[in-house]
């Protein structure tokens, strides 16, 4: 059982670790903190229990411990406070607190709080998201990449809405991928949640987001360049460690630049779409970024070729691309300029804009290949016929 000690005081919580290790059987991880570093500190550590020391006795912080409950529903949470009027119990119990015990606390009585406040939660405790992750990068600029990276996004969250998705822009100067399917504006950045990122939890990520759908949203780029100085590659995959838990698929929108942010995000992808047109520029900048891939240790297994704007009798061949990069197509998307180009400049998913558009058909064929199954039908119980075919 992974029990997470959390304390605004050093003292205090190195006499908590010491009495729990002399009673239990525990793995015990215990850190300081104060009431806005806890739903980071638990997004990042996922513990059974979460015991917290005090940080939680003024009004200021309740609605953070509330926010942290709410975003963790399996964990119990063990509260020690020194103040136990009965308007405070009432209210701990309405925001979801566990158990909460009288400070100072014996070893013993800590131990038994936390071992009655698991078997109190394991029951109900839900099934955690762990979604698909997908970088899409363009081997050139004009690839058209943030285009098809924003439309697909919406077309799996169209098309399924029980699914969650997001769509992170990692192109930190100057990125507009929010743009491209709406007309809203982002309240956070990928830049402004790294100046906090000991704060971010899937809370503070779903409010940072420019939200498309109901279950898809955009996390925008930087706008100032200063700011995306700021990003280092550790908060690139705390930030994707968050989005996967949340969201059944998760898209980065990558630079083509092979730096240590595109590179930490590419490490994490479970695929990597690039992009690229049936032009000599591009095809010779695919070849070269293919070649960094085989470096980076990215196999054939993990990369996917896109050709964009394809049109039907082209000069160089899809034959002449595949025996040049030394891998399959993947994907064509059609060249549909006119309905495209509208899309682009109204801020609305082509797939909205024009259901029937070649385009469109195509997105949609990949959001279904996306598809993630439900845990309820994966929970169903199988046939008595499927059962006796071994299926």
């Amino acid at each position: 059982m992974k029990v997470v000690l959390i304390s605004p005081d050093q003292t205090e919580l190195g006499q908590l670790n010491a009495q729990l290790a002399a009673v239990g059987n525990f793995d015990l991880l215990p850190l300081q903190g104060t009431d806005l570093e806890v739903g980071g500190l638990v997004e990042r550590h996922q513990p059974d229990v979460l015991v917290v020391d005090g940080v939680y006795q003024e009004n200021s912080a309740f609605e953070q411990l509330e926010k942290t409950i709410v975003a963790n529903p399996g964990i119990a949470v063990v509260l020690l406070a020194k103040t136990l009027t009965p308007e405070f119990l009432l209210q701990m119990m309405r925001m979801g607190v566990t158990e909460v015990l009288p400070q100072p606390v014996t070893g013993h009585v800590l131990k038994e709080s936390i071992e009655r406040a698991r078997q109190r939660v394991a029951v109900k405790k839900p099934s955690r998201r762990q979604g698909k992750i997908l970088a899409m990068v363009g081997c050139k600029g004009g690839s058209g990449v943030t285009f098809l990276a924003a439309n697909l996004g919406y077309a799996v969250a169209s098309a399924n809405p029980n699914q969650r998705v997001i769509l992170i822009d990692l192109n930190l100067q100057g990125g507009d991928a929010e743009l491209f399917v709406s007309d809203g504006r982002a309240a956070n950045n990928v830049a402004s949640i790294a100046t906090e990122i000991n704060r971010l939890d899937s809370t503070l990520l779903e409010s940072s987001l420019v939200r498309v759908l109901p279950n898809y949203g955009v996390l925008a780029a930087a706008q100032d360049t200063h700011e995306a100085f700021a990003v280092k590659p550790e908060h690139i995959s705390q930030l994707i460690d968050v989005a996967v838990k949340s969201h059944d698929l998760v898209i980065l929108d990558v630079p083509r630049s092979v730096d240590p942010v595109s590179v930490k995000a590419l490490d994490r992808a479970n695929e990597i779409y690039v992009v690229l047109q049936m032009t000599l520029p591009f095809i010779r900048d695919a070849k070269k970024l293919l070649g960094d891939f085989r470096a980076l240790g990215y196999g054939p297994s993990k990369v996917r070729l896109i050709i964009n704007r394809y049109e039907k009798e082209p000069e160089i061949t899809l034959r002449d691309v595949q025996q040049t990069l030394g891998m399959p197509v993947y994907r064509t998307v059609p060249n549909s300029y006119r309905n495209v180009a509208t899309s682009v400049n109204q801020g609305i998913p082509i797939a909205r804009l024009a259901p029937r558009d070649p385009v469109t058909k195509t997105l949609m064929e990949m959001a279904g290949e996306l598809k993630q199954p439900s845990a309820k039908a994966a929970a169903e119980p199988k046939g008595w016929l499927s059962a006796l075919k071994g299926r």
